[in-house]
């Protein structure tokens, strides 16, 4: 222990100074503020959530609880060599309110869940809006909503575009049963957000690649990339134009 005014009582363990036992009293004191404060803020999340119509174990749930902690804390500062540790026991809480959303997960909608802030009457469930801040409780409740068709018309998207995806590749195999014709993506140029393609890969290395198509033909494909194994040289690059029949 680095207090050395403690003084060590062999039936009892150590005895707190006056100023240490200050300490101790004050952090049990703010630890029941802090639980009053955590319970009334999920009260008042819960009573917004509520009036706005959210449904309870539907699109929002609570896990709060007030709870008795006992354990070894240290208090005081090193710095003035007032430090020291002691068995304190006091209150204590954990969990809050969460939203319930739809994810997209290894082709199935799944839950997830994500906690609720309360700042001035609005709420903030980050996982759920486009921005970072607050909302009012019904603005809220209609970005759920969003995001909960989105993911759906995500889902339906999905299932379209791996049907069309079958379709291409099952084309391409017949064409040229020797190639290796397979599923892939490619990304947008200055986005992380990827598509689907096909690529028809030859045994040269070559290879040629293709997007879906649009709206309810996407398994009519779009011509995307090429790779060509082989470098043409400018000689036969030359010869080449030089042969094509004129327009």
């Amino acid at each position: 222990m680095s207090n050395l005014n403690n003084q060590l009582d062999l039936f009892h363990g150590v005895i707190l100074t006056p100023e240490q036992q200050e300490m101790v009293n004050n952090y049990i004191d703010n630890q029941a503020k802090n639980v009053i404060k955590r319970q009334e803020e999920c009260n008042s999340i819960l009573r917004l959530l509520e009036e706005a119509g959210f449904e309870y174990g539907k699109d929002f749930e609570t896990t709060f609880e007030i709870e008795e902690w006992s354990g070894e804390k240290e208090l005081g500062y090193s710095y003035n060599n007032s430090n020291f540790t002691h068995k304190i026991t006091c209150m204590g809480c954990s969990g809050g309110v969460s939203i319930i959303y739809n994810i997209l997960h290894e082709g199935k909608i799944k839950k997830s869940k994500c906690n609720v802030t309360i700042e001035d009457g609005k709420l903030q469930a980050y996982s759920i809006t486009p921005q970072y801040r607050y909302y009012k409780a019904s603005s809220l409740l209609s970005k759920l909503k969003e995001k909960n068709e989105g993911v759906e018309r995500k889902l339906e998207l999905k299932g379209k575009q791996e049907a069309a995806l079958e379709v291409i590749i099952a084309k391409y195999k017949k064409l040229y049963p020797e190639a290796v014709v397979y599923s892939s993506t490619d990304y947008y140029r200055r986005s992380y957000s990827s598509f689907p393609i096909v690529k028809v890969k030859f045994k040269s290395g070559s290879e040629v690649s293709f997007t879906l198509g649009y709206g309810n033909e996407m398994e009519k494909e779009v011509f995307h990339k090429k790779y060509d194994a082989i470098s043409e040289t400018t000689k036969s690059l030359l010869e080449r134009f030089n042969n094509q029949p004129s327009k």
